[in-house]
C-alpha cells in the first residue's frame, strides 16, 4: 500500500489529518485485513484502532451482507462513490451504516467513508415512528376539516337559542356549559390541525435558556399553587441552537405543564441544560425537564409520543406528539425515560452552531 510504503513523518501527518476529520474513514487492502482507521470511525465503532489494524474486516464488522466493501460500478460515474447502507454488529453493537467505497489505484485496496453511523434499533424506531407520524397526520387534517363546519353551525345555532332567553333562566347555564364544551372541541380541532399541518418553522440563532426563563415565569404562579418548587440548572457556556423560538416556546411550556399535572400533590420541577459531544464529534444541546412524580408506567412507555395518546381523561394526547415534530423539523430529538430517583425525565435535543473553526457558537 502506497501508505505503508510512506515515510514515518510523512506516515504521522497523514494519521493526524485522517484523525482530524469528522467523517469515519475504513482502509481496507487487497485481502480486506484492516490496514487503518480513523479516529471518529474507531470512536463510533466503540473499538481501540490500535487493536484492530492488520484483522481481517469479516472479524471486526460482522456485517449481514457479503462483500458490501467492494465499490460500485456505474452508481455516480465509475469511481463506486454511491452512498448504500449496511446493517451489522460490531463490539456486540448492532449498528446501521451509510458509506461509499473508493478504489485505491491498482493496489486492490479500498477506502470506506462512513457518512453516518447509528444505532440500528434506534434508526428503525425513528422510521416506524415517522411514517406512522404521517399517516396519522393526514388522516387527523381530513377529520378535523370534516369537522370544523358542522361545529361551527352548531354553535352559531346555541348561541343564537340562548339570547333568545330570559335573564336567570336556568336553561341559559347549561346552554353556556354546552359552549365551554364546544370551546374545547374547537382546541382539539386546532391541536389536530397543528399536528397535521405544523406551520412553517422560522428558526434563527436562539439561546434556549432565555426561552426557558420566560417559560419558567409565565409558570410561576401555578407552581406555586400546586405546591411544585422549580430549580434551574443552566449551563453557563451554553451554545446557540437554530431553531423557531415560538416553537421551542411550546415545546418548553408543554413540558412544563405536563410535568405539573405529574405532581398534583406537589414536588420537585428541575429543569437544566448541558452540551452534548456525540462519539462522531456532533455537538448538540440538551434540555432537561424533570419531575418528581410517578414516572411513566411502563405499559405506556412506549405510546406516550403517539398522536391522541394520553392518560389524562381532559387531554388531547398530541402535546408530546407535536413537540417531537418540532425537533426532528430542528434536525433534534425528543425522549422519555424515568429517574432512578423517581419521576419522569424529558430530553429535548437540538444541534448546537458550530462555527467554520468548528467551536460551538455563543453570544
Amino acid at each position: 500500500m502506497p501508505r505503508a510504503e510512506a515515510p514515518a513523518a510523512e506516515r504521522e501527518l497523514l494519521l493526524h489529518i485522517l484523525d482530524a476529520l469528522d467523517t469515519g474513514l475504513l482502509v481496507l487492502d487487497e485481502d480486506r485485513r484492516v490496514v487503518a482507521i480513523n479516529d471518529t470511525l474507531a470512536k463510533g465503532w466503540g473499538v481501540d484502532a490500535s487493536e484492530i489494524e492488520g484483522q481481517p474486516l469479516a472479524e471486526v464488522f460482522k456485517a449481514e451482507v457479503e462483500r458490501w466493501y467492494l465499490p460500485e460500478r456505474g452508481g455516480r460515474g465509475e469511481s463506486g462513490r454511491s452512498t448504500r447502507e449496511i446493517r451489522g454488529s460490531v463490539a456486540d453493537r448492532d449498528v446501521l451504516m451509510r458509506y461509499s467505497v473508493c478504489p485505491l489505484g491498482d493496489t486492490g485496496g479500498v477506502l470506506v467513508r462512513v457518512e453516518d453511523l447509528v444505532d440500528a434499533d434506534s434508526e428503525e424506531e425513528v422510521f416506524r415512528n415517522t411514517e406512522r407520524l404521517i399517516s396519522l397526520g393526514e388522516l387527523s387534517a381530513r377529520v378535523a376539516h370534516e369537522i370544523r363546519n358542522p361545529l361551527t353551525g352548531v354553535r352559531t345555532t346555541v348561541q343564537f337559542v340562548t339570547s333568545k332567553l330570559r335573564t336567570g333562566d336556568s336553561r341559559r347555564d347549561d346552554l353556556n356549559d354546552v359552549l365551554k364544551e364546544l370551546d374545547r372541541i374547537e382546541q382539539i380541532i386546532t391541536d389536530l390541525l397543528l399536528f397535521a399541518r405544523p406551520q412553517a418553522a422560522r428558526p434563527v440563532p436562539t439561546d434556549v435558556r432565555e426561552i426557558l426563563d420566560k417559560v419558567l415565569d409565565n409558570l410561576a404562579i401555578r407552581c406555586r399553587e400546586a405546591s411544585v418548587e422549580v430549580a434551574r440548572d443552566f449551563d453557563e457556556e451554553l451554545p446557540l441552537v437554530l431553531i423557531d423560538p415560538d416553537m421551542a416556546q411550546q415545546v418548553f411550556l408543554n413540558l412544563g405543564i405536563n410535568a405539573l399535572q405529574a405532581m398534583p400533590e406537589g414536588g420537585l420541577l428541575k429543569v437544566g441544560t448541558a452540551l452534548r459531544r456525540t462519539r462522531s464529534k456532533k455537538s448538540y444541546v440538551d434540555v432537561v425537564v424533570a419531575d418528581s412524580g410517578p414516572g411513566i408506567p411502563e405499559e405506556v412507555k412506549e405510546k406516550i409520543f403517539d398522536p391522541f395518546f394520553t392518560t389524562r381523561s381532559m387531554g388531547t394526547g398530541l402535546g408530546l406528539s407535536i413537540s417531537l415534530q418540532i425537533a426532528r423539523e430542528h434536525g433534534g430529538n425528543l425522549t422519555a425515560r424515568n429517574s432512578a430517583q423517581g419521576g419522569a425525565v424529558f430530553k429535548f435535543s437540538l444541534p448546537a452552531i458550530v462555527s467554520p473553526d468548528g467551536e460551538e457558537a455563543k453570544e
